[in-house]
């Protein structure tokens, strides 16, 4: 069977763009079939030619009349029949426009054969030639078919007028020819640019296609990975859990110190690993923009400092003096992610401090407040090396700062609204900039409330460090001091005996000390032995390894005016020295009222436990004992609603994943327990979590929990917990 069209590339093959193609063949086809018929109809009623030819134009109109209705059965009816089979479809509808065509050119032959080229024939042959025109740009993607059709229609009407041998029928003639070869060349370019082009959007749909699979099966693959590191660290998880609870059960008072020492490395090991699952995990979530912010209002000062006293021994261990810096305007509370605020300070210091050559670490904080209740926090750890350090030493102290842990810490600070950038230099030291969005909820300074019992007080600082030395002037000054600075030993003796001969003598003396010596020490035995400055309180801020010498401590024992701060100094701490220790002003209130207080009969905080678990009872029943509280343990749910009922406590924590009773039945419970009982005492709840999804946080929290706690619970993350919901009580 002969075939006006064969497909030959994919885009010709494509039901979708062949069933376009199509059906704008149809859409047109219709239109022109039925003004063939009224322009042929009106040319015999306004013409001559039906009257000299009667019966040969009945059977004209007839003829084309059959040849319209064939046509129009299929063009007509196209969604139905193309849906059955398209390229039959195809097929018989371009049979039936040749039969159209050789009827149509039967017409023109006949008029043109009879009258000559005049009256209607001119005008069938006008608008043959409009029709063609029109007709070679609709049907121009099949190009078999359009030769076919063009020369049925318009070869035999030319042949005829050539002919008649008249000179017009032969300039008709050679006209129509020459348009049928232009139309054919034509229909020709024209399918060839139009196929091009649809080969073009077919080829980048493909390649869309291709992508948009490609991006679902990569996304699968990390949904999948993710998944995958997500369980993998919940066992790992249960592994150390398990280790760390058998550590923490170990009484550490009847070891020895050497076997002290390997509890501490085995705890801080398993701390670490701890610390690789979390991070891994949190890289894994990172990645997906799945990670939780847990948004909670804190001391922002409060957790800075304890981010600087926390690395304090680690760099004084490694021979690193550790500076910090706070800008005193900085707002009092703030609410984000403190654990996470925490959690990039502490990994990048540590980077930091891993490196031998490392001297100093300076610690720079500033917030920067654009709007009322919205900030940045800019935190600047800067460091200087030993100048003995060799060019290929730096580049490899460089690549220390890539890693998972500068991307974690990257990612972490970009979903807390900020940023991380590290700026290396060979020769000056590198400087991170760690920025975070913070809200802020209070400014209101917070004063120590004794601030008036230093005023006039005179202090002498001595060898102030050089990064933060004004700053700690400056604060002594805030609280009504006045201070002065010296440097060294002579000159230090020299201004004490000075002041004490003018009758103006000094109430106090800070010394510095510095890591590799113990210049305080000799200096404060010098001014010990000086009859006229002995009796002068003395405070030597050192290392903890320095205080714990034998030398220091036996100093320490026959001069009770003396103290030892450890560095870095916090500004609480020393205050607290200050005041209550060298200046004994509580004791001389307690001797004004006749009172004094026991030191162990403080409020003990009660705890209830809600554990179905035994190890975990026994562990965290062992850290919340150490640290100082009073522990009831619930065994579910059902247990601790009844003990909360006849009990009074300051705290719950309450395991997430009970069989029994579930937590947040209980929970619920004992809010409605309060509600009744219109209690003005707020229960803390705190849910201990073996994860921590935004999907579980928004559970727990409608069911009325305020926090959350993860396994294995680490003994600092617990105590932070207590201090964050005891503070409140």
């Amino acid at each position: 069977m002969f075939h006006f069209f064969v497909p030959a590339t994919k885009v010709q093959k494509d039901r979708a763009i062949m069933r376009e193609t199509d059906a704008r063949v149809a859409k047109y086809s219709r239109r022109g079939l039925i003004l063939n018929f009224i322009v042929f109809v009106l040319c015999l009623a306004f013409g001559n030619f039906q009257e000299k030819e009667h019966n040969l134009a009945i059977v004209l109109v007839t003829g084309l009349l059959l040849v319209t209705l064939v046509r129009s059965y299929y063009l007509f009816r196209f969604d139905s029949l193309y849906a059955r089979a398209p390229a039959r479809w195809r097929n018989q509808y371009f049979f039936a426009s040749c039969l159209g065509a050789a009827w149509w050119s039967f017409i023109l032959v006949t008029l043109t054969w009879v009258q000559g080229m005049r009256g209607e024939t001119l005008v069938m042959w006008l608008y043959s030639v409009v029709f063609y025109s029109s007709v070679a740009n609709v049907f121009a993607p099949y190009t078999r078919f359009l030769s076919i059709y063009l020369a049925i229609g318009q070869v035999p009407a030319a042949i005829t007028a050539i002919l008649l041998g008249t000179a017009d029928g032969a300039l008709y003639g050679c006209i129509m020819l020459t348009f049928y070869v232009m139309l054919a060349h034509q229909g020709k370019v024209t399918s060839q640019a139009y196929w091009e082009r649809l080969e073009a959007h077919f080829s980048l749909r493909e390649r869309a296609q291709g992508l948009e699979n490609e991006k679902r099966s990569s996304q699968a693959q990390i949904e999948l990975k993710n998944e995958f590191l997500v369980n993998l660290g919940q066992e790992i998880r249960s592994s150390i859990s398990d280790v760390l609870s058998t550590l923490s059960l170990i009484d550490d008072s009847q070891l020895s110190e050497h076997h002290r020492e390997l509890l501490a490395m085995a705890n801080k090991a398993t701390g670490r690993q701890i610390d690789l699952v979390n991070n891994v995990v949190d890289f894994s979530k990172i990645t997906t923009k799945t990670l939780v912010l847990d948004e909670v209002e804190f001391d922002l000062r409060r957790v800075l400092e304890k981010f600087v006293q926390d690395f304090a021994l680690d760099a004084h261990q490694q021979g690193v003096e550790l500076y910090y810096s706070f800008d005193p305007a900085m707002p009092l509370r703030v609410r984000g992610d403190a654990a996470r605020l925490s959690q990039i300070l502490g990994t990048l210091l540590n980077h930091t401090l891993k490196d031998s050559r490392i001297e100093d670490v300076f610690i720079e904080a500033r917030f920067h407040q654009d709007q009322d209740d919205l900030g940045e926090l800019q935190v600047v750890i800067s460091d200087s090396e030993k100048s003995t350090q060799s060019e290929q030493d730096s580049d490899s102290r460089e690549s220390s700062y890539r890693g998972i842990g500068l991307s974690i810490c990257k990612g972490l600070a970009e979903c807390m609204g900020g940023s991380v950038h590290v700026r290396e230099n060979k020769n000056r030291g590198n400087r991170i900039f760690i920025n975070v969005a913070l809200q802020v909820v209070s400014h209101e300074d917070r004063r120590f409330g004794s601030e008036q019992k230093l005023r006039g007080k005179r202090a002498l600082l001595v060898d102030l460090p050089d990064h933060n030395g004004n700053v700690l002037a400056d604060e002594l000054n805030a609280w009504g001091m006045s201070t002065h600075i010296v440097s060294g030993q002579e000159q230090t003796i020299a201004k004490l005996l000075e002041q004490a001969r003018a009758g103006a003598p000094y109430d106090l003396v800070l010394i510095f000390t510095k890591l590799n010596n113990m210049n305080g020490l000799a200096l404060s035995r010098e001014i010990t032995q000086q009859p006229e400055v002995a009796d002068v309180k003395q405070i030597i801020a050192m290392s903890i390894l320095q205080s714990d010498s034998p030398e220091m401590k036996l100093h320490l024992r026959s001069n009770p005016q003396v103290s030892v701060i450890e560095k870095p100094i916090m500004r609480r701490r020393l205050h607290d020295v200050a005041v209550q220790k060298l200046l004994n002003f509580a004791s001389e209130d307690e001797r004004k009222t006749g009172v004094t207080e026991p030191v162990g009969l403080a409020v003990v905080p009660r705890v209830l436990l809600v554990e179905d678990h035994r190890v975990d009872q026994m562990v965290i029943s062992a850290m919340l004992k150490k640290l100082g509280c009073y522990v009831q343990v619930a065994h579910n749910g059902l247990e601790a609603v009844d003990i909360v009922a006849k009990e009074r406590f300051d705290l719950i924590l309450m395991d997430y994943d009970m069989k029994e009773q579930d937590s947040l039945t209980a929970t619920q419970k004992i809010r409605a327990y309060e509600q009744r009982n219109h209690s003005l005492h707020h229960l803390p709840i705190v849910a201990v979590t073996s994860t921590q999804t935004e999907s579980e946080q928004a559970v727990y929290l409608a069911a009325g929990m305020d926090d959350h706690i993860t396994k294995p619970i680490r003994y600092d993350d617990l105590e932070e917990r207590l201090q964050r919901w005891l503070e409140q009580r």
